[in-house]
């Protein structure tokens, strides 16, 4: 909360400051319980995954990151138009 008040004093166009820090803060709060409830059972399961599975799911991984990595110059190469 404190570091979205200091932000939206530097921005300083921001229409309640307030608001936007408790919302920020709640928001913050939430995803960290929901995945400090989470993070045990994803890791049960990938400590009992077969070997053969985990390396298979590395690749795709892998993948997904060169995906990720190339979209931009797709849009470029594709000429989409972004707004």
């Amino acid at each position: 909360m404190a570091s979205a008040l200091v932000c939206s004093a530097l921005v300083q166009h921001v229409d309640h400051p307030w608001a936007l820090a408790i919302r920020l803060g709640l928001v913050t709060g939430v995803v960290t319980a929901v995945g400090t409830m989470v993070n045990p059972y994803i890791e049960y399961y990938a400590d009992n995954l077969p070997v053969r599975r985990l390396g298979v799911f590395g690749i795709w991984l892998v993948f997904c990151g060169f995906l990720l990595q190339s979209f931009q110059y797709w849009v470029e190469l594709l000429d989409v138009a972004v707004k």
